[in-house]
């Protein structure tokens, strides 16, 4: 059984997962959802107020991210949610798909590590613009997205 586990694809999907799972569900879909739930003080930071004031007071910092995006914070919150979700979704159907192992495509790995890249790449334009110092991580992640992306391209071609 251990021979058909491709252990070289694992440690990707555990890291997309894992980082997305964190960043996306638990602090913004699962906080907010808590908090809306039950407001204590305990929680008040993972409402939609509490991460509105940081993610607005990084944005803030900046003029023009000012301008651009903390009028619209409601509309982007969700999206940024959504998109942030996004690579756990596809994670859950590579693992379903029983793309872990041997011989098989990976395609949904691939669209998860798209979609992971994407979603960075989006966050760095707004924390670059801003000058905030998640842009700083997001910079790492973006390069090992990269990185990531051409792996999943040269195994598929072998």
């Amino acid at each position: 059984m251990l021979k058909k586990l491709n252990f070289q694809i694992i440690p990707i999907q555990i890291f997309l997962f894992a980082f997305w799972f964190k960043n996306g569900f638990i602090d913004k879909f699962f906080g907010v959802t808590i908090a809306a739930f039950n407001p204590t003080e305990a929680n008040k930071g993972d409402s939609w107020a509490g991460w509105e004031s940081y993610i607005t007071g990084s944005w803030n910092k900046s003029e023009v991210a000012h301008a651009l995006f903390t009028p619209a914070y409601d509309i982007l919150f969700p999206i940024i949610i959504f998109l942030q979700c996004l690579p756990v979704v596809m994670i859950i159907i590579a693992i379903i798909n029983g793309e872990f192992l041997y011989d098989k495509t990976h395609n949904f790995t691939k669209r998860a590590a798209t979609t992971s890249l994407f979603v960075t790449s989006i966050l760095l334009f707004s924390q670059t613009i801003a000058g905030a110092s998640d842009g700083q991580y997001l910079w790492q992640l973006l390069g090992f997205g990269m990185v990531l992306i051409m792996y999943l391209k040269s195994i598929s071609k072998s």
